[in-house]
């Protein structure tokens, strides 16, 4: 009884823990984000055609080369300034001020370049109402300031409200989407969500006693500086993924980017599960490396594989039980999907380990130039690898096995280069 005690009053101590309560915020955020829409899957597979799916698919990754502009180097830069200065509310107060500026004129930028884009290209002219929809996420994401409450720890303040917003975007598309004449519908449902949640998000940073002061210029300015590095870095990485899907659009068939989206979204739910602790323990990882390199080392060392074992477990289920699991989850008329979630079954772990080495290391301790390097190397591999097995095997099989070799050498050259610096610094990794 005694043992039961104490292992309860541990376990007490572990949910009060700063980390542990912010990162369980984080994934109720994260769940509705991510999981909503794979609550989804299943039924637009069945009430939608694989043509209209694909469609929908297309456009929402090709809307996310603007969530990519909107977030710059913000998710990082921001909530690390944030996260030193919450002390010091009128330098909060600035820092939120610049950066929602800046993200607003790079939303008006990106709306303009998909205007000027679906007009010169006919294929994607004649569905200009479908990515319009698809924009409306965009401008969620734009307006939610995720950075800021990620820098104050204060989650708490948004999570509940984010959640109700895309649970009524879920009811809505469940009660209205009945076939493919409802496609736009089933779009603007998803894009909704993500643009009421962010005007939740940005109402309630009053809550956090931040408010708005119309910024100078140079303090714009000095935030794009900021940001430039990671945003270069982040913007290589993420755009490959999305520019692989693209051009499996253009060269393939609707069909064909909806039996590798289906794949891909379970994949994707999967990788999401690992953001809300990553985005929980930055600030923690992030005053590690202040005081000292070999203080980061050591914590990169005790969590790296604390953070990677779900996702390996999970991946080992997706390869045994893919071709059960994925016709059963999306219906029989996706049965192609499944060899591409088998393929990707071990990315989730992957990019848990990419996370550890590159964000809670070298951008923690400031290696942005070296960690931008090796993102730049991975984008041109990735973009060889995507142009070679697009001419040599079928197109979602060559997306996936693009993402998978892309991320694998992401995540080893991170790991090289922090067992450099760790022997360089006489640790032991």
């Amino acid at each position: 009884m005694k043992k039961v005690e104490e292992l309860k009053a541990q376990a007490r101590r572990l949910m009060q823990h700063r980390v542990v309560h912010n990162a369980l915020l984080m994934y109720a955020v994260q769940f509705s984000s991510y999981l909503f829409p794979l609550l989804t899957l299943p039924y637009l597979s069945r009430v939608l055609s694989p043509e209209k799916f694909g469609l929908i698919a297309f456009a929402q990754m090709f809307v996310w080369y603007f969530v990519i502009l909107t977030e710059y180097g913000f998710n990082l830069t921001a909530t690390r300034e944030v996260a030193t200065s919450r002390d010091a509310p009128e330098k909060v107060n600035r820092i939120f001020s610049a950066v929602m500026s800046a993200k607003l004129i790079l939303a008006g930028g990106g709306f303009l370049i998909l205007l000027l884009v679906t007009q010169v290209v006919e294929k994607l002219r004649v569905d200009l109402d479908l990515y319009l929809v698809a924009f409306l996420g965009v401008m969620g994401s734009t307006l939610f300031p995720l950075w800021l409450y990620q820098g104050m720890e204060k989650m708490g303040q948004v999570a509940i409200r984010d959640f109700a917003a895309k649970g009524l975007s879920l009811i809505v598309l469940f009660l209205f989407v009945r076939g493919d004449e409802d496609y736009l519908l089933a779009a603007g449902a998803q894009s909704g969500s993500m643009l009421l949640s962010g005007l939740v998000g940005l109402w309630r940073v009053r809550g956090l006693g931040v408010r708005f002061e119309m910024p100078e210029w140079a303090e714009i300015a000095g935030q794009f500086r900021k940001g430039w590095a990671p945003f270069a870095g982040l913007a290589a990485v993420s755009t490959a993924g999305i520019t692989n899907i693209v051009a499996l659009g253009f060269w393939s068939t609707p069909v064909e980017v909806a039996y590798y989206s289906g794949a891909q979204r379970i994949i994707i739910a999967f990788r999401s599960l690992v953001s809300p602790i990553s985005s929980a323990l930055y600030p923690y990882a992030s005053q590690k490396a202040a005081k000292s390199e070999r203080d980061s080392i050591a914590f990169v060392k005790r969590y790296a594989w604390i953070l990677a074992a779900p996702f390996l477990a999970s991946g080992l289920v997706m390869l045994v039980g893919g071709p059960v699991l994925l016709p059963a989850f999306l219906g029989e008329k996706y049965k192609e999907s499944a060899a591409v979630l088998q393929i990707m079954s071990f990315v989730p772990a992957l990019f848990a380990f990419s996370l550890i080495y590159s964000t809670y290391y070298m951008l923690a301790c400031g290696y942005d130039k070296e960690w931008m390097r090796i993102t730049a190397m991975v984008t041109v591999v990735n973009l060889v690898l995507m142009v070679v097995l697009l001419s040599t095997i079928r197109g979602s099989h060559a997306i996936a096995w693009t993402g998978l070799l892309t991320e694998a050498l992401a995540t080893l050259l991170y790991l090289r280069f922090y067992r450099k610096r760790s022997k360089e610094l006489g640790s032991s990794s």
